[in-house]
């Protein structure tokens, strides 16, 4: 079965399982997240957009992202933080080699590494108290977002930041079940951080930023 066959089948289990179910069995297959109190919320600041909150990230700081896509997100992150290094990580041989092409001159001069593997096992392998913040795009299924969220949080320096996209429970253009919501509420509540940014996207495709209270 070839790759693109085998998303489509995906995609059509989808389709069938959202129209072919009703309210109460939805109820039931898709339970809603752990609910945040308010003290994981107070001071949490609404913001229109990622890009906006991106101007609220420390500068000339340590980061990563996780999951580079294009690398369009990366080259805003450069051009607003300025970070002093940034570690591009992607599982994808082709977003490395786009990586490689968009920023030949700051891999050479050492302000991006471009790391390609698994992004736990990559972040996991960075010395203890090292990220200043860390931007996680990455696998959006439960499991993998426990993952990074994870390692991330023993990467980070005590007043660190780890923002994370797609803070979303069922995608409204690829009708997937994201597990951002239910392990990011989770790791709130187990590892006591808050949400101090929460960025909107006019498809709902929201981004959220925490910090240890």
């Amino acid at each position: 079965m070839t790759d693109g066959f085998r998303k489509l089948t995906q995609k059509m289990a989808r389709l069938k399982f959202l129209v072919g179910s009703t309210v109460e069995q939805r109820r039931v297959m898709l339970p809603p997240a752990k609910p945040l109190a308010e003290k994981y919320l107070r001071n949490c600041k609404l913001v229109e957009s990622r890009d906006k909150m991106l101007e609220y990230m420390p500068k000339e700081a340590t980061c990563a992202e996780v999951g580079i896509f294009r690398c369009e997100f990366s080259d805003k992150i450069l051009k607003t933080t300025q970070p002093k290094k940034i570690h591009l990580i992607d599982i994808d041989h082709a977003a490395i080699e786009i990586a490689h092409q968009k920023f030949a001159q700051e891999i050479s001069n050492g302000t991006v590494a471009v790391e390609l593997g698994n992004s736990y096992e990559i972040i996991l392998s960075m010395p203890d108290h090292y990220f200043d913040w860390v931007y996680i795009d990455g696998d959006h299924s439960y499991e993998g977002v426990k993952q990074d969220l994870n390692a991330t949080r023993l990467k980070l320096k005590p007043d660190g930041l780890i923002a994370m996209n797609d803070y979303i429970f069922l995608g409204s253009l690829d009708l997937v079940k994201y597990g951002v919501i239910e392990a990011v509420n989770e790791f709130c509540l187990e590892h006591n951080f808050e949400l101090i940014y929460f960025a909107l996207q006019g498809r709902m495709y929201n981004d959220v930023v925490l910090r240890r209270l």
